[in-house]
């Protein structure tokens, strides 16, 4: 619906597919963070007001350490997902891959259709490998 929303604005293009994509993912993190600190032990920040911290003290010094490794899961969550979403963008007229894809269906190009489908899986497997490597390391 955000992409039906920007293409009616912007026209059909890349511009609305990754405004589309921007507005979902800052949606989507900001909300995991917001419910992450929400979460949060009230004994560390109790802690750090206790010592007379400003409120951009606690956040350098409680929340955000807290906050980080989750920041970090759910952005490379959101990486990967966006490199499958970018394809359904694109087939609402978004720009990108989807809109490469679909009209070479629409042309009955199936050669050059396998081609795309081969890159995006390709690029979709790539994000995975990415996502675990980089999960790991965070560990």
């Amino acid at each position: 619906i955000i992409a039906i929303f920007f293409v009616k604005i912007f026209g059909f293009g890349p511009l609305a597919g990754v405004l589309t994509l921007i507005v979902a993912s800052t949606s989507f993190i900001s909300k995991m963070i917001a419910e992450d600190v929400e979460n949060m032990p009230p004994g560390q920040l109790e802690a750090i007001r206790a010592t007379g911290a400003s409120f951009p003290q606690m956040l350098v010094y409680c929340i955000s350490p807290n906050s980080l490794p989750r920041f970090l899961g759910v952005s490379i969550y959101r990486l990967d997902a966006n490199i499958r979403h970018s394809t359904v963008v694109g087939i609402v007229g978004a720009g990108g891959i989807g809109q490469v894809l679909a009209a070479t269906f629409s042309r009955y190009d199936y050669d050059f259709s396998l081609a795309i489908l081969i890159t995006i899986v390709s690029l979709v497997f790539a994000g995975e490998f990415f996502s675990s490597w980089v999960r790991g390391y965070l560990r």
